[in-house]
């Protein structure tokens, strides 16, 4: 049978520890410094080994208090994060943590997040950005939006549901166009920017039965598809943009699609999350509205491609 400590005592013993003071961990528990050194004393006598040496005024940890310290703060700060969970997903001002790829939260999920949070009065949401594929497996979000073929990033512990797929779209400035794409020039002789995670040009070709001429002679590569939309949108080059990023440049007149073609992705926008048992209301309504912003904004890209004549080719069920 399972033999239960104090836990007054394990308490007084980690921040005893984690302090380097009696003083100060009385102060901290809010008891006196006689009341710490007793359940430290009850806590040795009980476990049969030293916990602390102490010397005068001073108090060092022992290897077997070490050990103690170590499994007492993964023990404590795993009942603290579950209380804050279940506190925050109870209580009546309810909050949704998401951790995002870095170019889908930047690029598009702030600008819309604002219509839920109009929608939803009491709730939020936290946004933190990540590398594509940083999961931060030790912290408590309620969903995880990465992109990558679907089934690529193999979790046990989390379910993966497909929120949309994209439309590749390679795009410049019109004054890029007309320097480097002009009829009867070598479009591989253009400067390229290439996201380094993401290259698909070469699948695009093929897909959209385009000939560049070759391979790609001046290639500038970056980590996020984010920087290569901004830097073609400064004149810097042609590149490939995710329907998601680029819509919004191309309707302002910033950005214009030179070949007229967008091929569907391969790829999807995944969305990672626990099992829907004991899931927050907020959680729910928030899969709920991103999952129907989703479709919508999908839905505009298909009438806003349409409206400047350039098709989309999708891809064979099989992919």
């Amino acid at each position: 049978m399972r033999k239960w400590r104090s836990l007054t005592a394990l308490r007084a013993c980690e921040a005893v520890a984690r302090t380097g003071s009696v003083s100060t961990a009385a102060t901290e528990l809010n008891v006196t410094r006689p009341a710490i050194s007793k359940q430290i004393a009850l806590l040795e006598q009980d476990i049969g080994c030293a916990l602390f040496e102490r010397t005068g005024n001073r108090i060092r940890v022992t290897e077997a208090g070490q050990e103690l310290y170590l499994g007492l703060k993964q023990a404590f700060d795993l009942m603290s994060s579950t209380a804050e969970r279940v506190a925050r997903r109870s209580g009546p001002g309810q909050r949704v943590r998401v951790l995002v790829c870095r170019d889908f939260a930047s690029g598009w999920l702030a600008g819309q997040v604002g219509a839920f949070l109009v929608a939803n009065p009491g709730l939020s949401v936290e946004i933190t950005a990540e590398k594509n594929g940083n999961f931060r497996q030790a912290e408590d979000f309620d969903f995880r939006i990465f992109y990558g073929m679907h089934g690529q990033h193999l979790n046990g512990s989390l379910v993966e549901s497909e929120l949309c797929r994209w439309i590749d779209i390679p795009v410049c400035t019109q004054a890029f166009a007309d320097r480097y794409l002009r009829p009867g020039q070598c479009v591989a002789e253009a400067p390229y920017l290439i996201d380094n995670n993401y290259d698909v040009w070469e699948e695009w070709c093929q897909f959209a039965g385009f000939n560049p001429g070759g391979a790609r002679l001046h290639r500038t590569l970056f980590n996020e598809t984010t920087m290569c939309v901004s830097v073609a949108a400064s004149g810097g080059g042609l590149t490939i943009g995710d329907s998601f990023l680029t819509l919004p440049l191309v309707r302002l007149g910033e950005l214009t699609v030179p070949f007229g073609t967008g091929v569907v992705s391969a790829q999807t926008y995944s969305l990672f999350s626990s099992e829907n048992a004991g899931r927050s209301m907020a959680a729910n309504r928030f899969e709920q509205w991103l999952r129907s912003c989703v479709l919508k904004y999908q839905s505009t890209v298909r009438e806003q491609l349409a409206l400047r004549g350039i098709r989309v080719v999708e891809r064979p069920s099989s992919d």
